[in-house]
C-alpha cells in the first residue's frame, strides 16, 4: 500500500491533467479547454513537457511557502503537481552535477 502520487488521484475530467503531453488531442481547443478547468480550481501551474505554463490569477494563492520549498526540494518532477518550484530546484540539481552556469546569456554560440 505505497503512497500514491498526486495525478493518481486527481479527478482529470474536473481540473485537467497536470502535463498537457497526455491530452488524447493536441490542439489550441483542446490546450484551451484544459487550462481554463485548472485555472477555474486554482492550478495555476501546468507542463507542457519540460515547459512550465502559469496562468495568473490575480488573487494571492499559498503557492510559495515553506511547505512547498520542502515539498519540491530533490523531488522528482513528476512527484508533485506543476510548480515553479520543480524547475528551479531540477536547474539547480543540473547545474550541481554538470558544474556549468545555466545562464544562456553565458552560453557559447
Amino acid at each position: 500500500q505505497g503512497s500514491k502520487y498526486h495525478w493518481q488521484s486527481q479527478n482529470v475530467k474536473q481540473s485537467g491533467v497536470d502535463d498537457m503531453v497526455l491530452l488524447s488531442k493536441i490542439a489550441e481547443d483542446a490546450i484551451v479547454e484544459n487550462l481554463k478547468k485548472r485555472y477555474m480550481d486554482d492550478y495555476i501551474f501546468t507542463y507542457i513537457g519540460p515547459v512550465l505554463i502559469s496562468v495568473n490569477p490575480f488573487k494571492q494563492m499559498p503557492y510559495f511557502t515553506d511547505r512547498e520549498i520542502e515539498l519540491y526540494q530533490g523531488a522528482a518532477q513528476y512527484e508533485n503537481p506543476p510548480h515553479i518550484y520543480a524547475l528551479t530546484d531540477n536547474m539547480y540539481r543540473n547545474m550541481m552535477i554538470d558544474s556549468e552556469n545555466q545562464s544562456p546569456s553565458t552560453m557559447p554560440f
